[in-house]
């Protein structure tokens, strides 16, 4: 079942220069979708353009078949949370249940039925122990889980990461992405995340290469990441799973294609058994 379809999309933030040129594809439900590119390839351009921050010059998005336009904006939107780059651009309380309630507030939720709610996500996102913190005090693969936290609570349907990990440390980025895979193995949420991490790319479902505006590769990882020349040539890393694969090559073992380190390791325990 098609979630978002985008048909023929265009935008550009002035008459001489196009940011998106004629893009088309289709987001499955409950699926996640790595969207990657190089600097200014208008991956964050897209996100805008599926919340209706940004309106097109031309195209047409569709979320659950409805349209995206000035009648549906609304509706569409309380379908879709969106987590952006900078989390401390994102605080608003002054402690962390603050911030998780904040969203909660504007919906008018009952006071009564808050702070189960607030408990609840935060413990999804494992900080509950942090509910009376300052956000100032927080590391900040902490403060992009708050910011998860809320998102979560207002219930979407879908959720955008626009580029969630780029300002994180390793350590926070690896967390963050490790949260991610976890909630969409046990939840029915659409997730898009735009994004550098070609490992991430790796663990998703479908995968969107886009290049000075235009979709270039499309497909699971496998269908994607074996255009390793491609990718390169983009400007792209590859996973380190096929670099270690081509490592392992050159002392003569020869190895099934995997995008994913646990692939690599089941397919050595195969060779191993095998042997």
């Amino acid at each position: 079942m098609k979630k978002i379809q985008v048909s023929h999309l265009s935008f550009g933030y002035d008459k001489e220069k196009k940011v998106i040129h004629d893009a088309s594809f289709a987001i499955e439900a409950g699926s996640y979708t790595t969207i990657i590119g190089h600097n200014g390839s208008g991956k964050s351009t897209i996100a805008k353009l599926m919340i209706g921050l940004l309106e097109s010059d031309s195209g047409v998005i569709t979320v659950d078949d409805l349209e995206l336009s000035e009648a549906n904006i609304h509706e569409i939107r309380d379908r879709i949370g969106i987590v952006f780059q900078n989390p401390d651009n994102q605080f608003i309380g002054a402690s962390v249940a603050d911030d998780i309630a904040f969203g909660l507030e504007n919906h008018q939720v009952p006071s009564e039925e808050m702070q189960d709610i607030i408990e609840e996500f935060a413990d999804r996102v494992h900080m509950r122990k942090f509910l009376n913190s300052e956000p100032t005090k927080l590391s900040g693969g902490q403060k992009q889980r708050v910011a998860i936290a809320g998102v979560l609570a207002m219930k979407p349907q879908i959720i955008i990461f626009d580029e969630a990990t780029s300002m994180l440390d390793p350590q926070g980025k690896a967390e963050i992405n490790a949260l991610i895979q976890d909630i969409h193995a046990k939840s029915n949420l659409t997730i898009i995340s735009i994004t550098h991490d070609i490992e991430e790319v790796a663990h998703s479902d479908h995968v969107i290469v886009l290049d000075q505006g235009n979709i270039v590769l499309d497909g699971t990882p496998e269908e994607v990441l074996f255009h390793e020349q491609e990718l390169i040539d983009l400007k792209l890393d590859i996973p380190f799973a096929l670099k270690l694969q081509h490592a392992l090559e050159e002392q003569g073992l020869q190895t099934k294609p995997c995008t994913t380190m646990e692939g690599v390791v089941d397919e050595l325990c195969r060779l191993h058994l095998k042997n």
